[in-house]
């Protein structure tokens, strides 16, 4: 999805909390009850303060199809972290493509739930600035835990998590030379990290 200063900057509706299945997916959806008792949360991929802007955004991602298990420590610590740090960069880029997923190639698996719903190992964000004169793309790759890890210690070159996952996630948006250049390489000095969610995920997100 794209992620634009504008929609950052719109009035934030009320969070729904409305979390249900996603009767679209016709292979089948998992369920809130999926979760119950089973010691993980209920994590975003797309963050529910991305799509302030609007109720129906908001709630569209509470749809079960939009959500994946996470431990507590990791959902509410370093992914967190991870999300507002998005959008204080797409506040300063003014738009920024956003791909969050998780990492399901790596065996075994644990599952939970009557329709066991896979627990990732791993996940990750995918960022893509294609805004002149200065372009620039970056992904993350998070193991499923709590961690008192810097996020640039998880900075990775987008071609990493195309060859964990076998997606390409930006195919027909530039031109491939210059896709391949931005997915190939990253320079971390400009994403400029907020240290003050650092010291508070530290200190207090992961002990939640």
């Amino acid at each position: 999805y794209e992620l634009t200063k504008e929609s950052i900057q719109a009035p934030n509706v009320k969070r729904t909390g409305d979390f249900r299945k996603d009767r679209n997916i016709r292979t089948g959806s998992s369920h809130p009850y999926d979760y119950k008792r089973s010691g993980y949360d209920r994590g975003h991929l797309t963050p529910a303060g991305d799509m302030a802007f609007s109720k129906n955004s908001m709630s569209s991602t509470f749809l079960m199809s939009n959500i994946s298990p996470q431990i507590r420590g990791f959902n509410g610590g370093v992914w967190r972290e991870l999300e507002e740090n998005v959008r204080d960069w797409a506040y300063s880029f003014r738009h920024l493509y956003v791909v969050s997923g998780p990492v399901l190639t790596r065996k075994p698996l644990t599952y939970i739930g009557d329709n066991q719903v896979a627990v990732p190992s791993y996940y990750y964000k995918v960022l893509l600035d294609v805004r002149e004169p200065e372009e620039k793309g970056i992904a993350f790759l998070l193991p499923n835990e709590v961690t008192d890890k810097h996020l640039r210690e998880f900075a990775v070159p987008i071609d990493q998590v195309e060859e964990l996952t076998g997606i390409d996630f930006f195919p027909n948006l530039l031109p491939s030379s210059q896709i391949e250049n931005l997915e190939r390489n990253i320079d971390i000095s400009k994403w400029k990290f907020d240290e003050g969610k650092f010291n508070s995920r530290v200190r207090n997100w992961n002990n939640r």
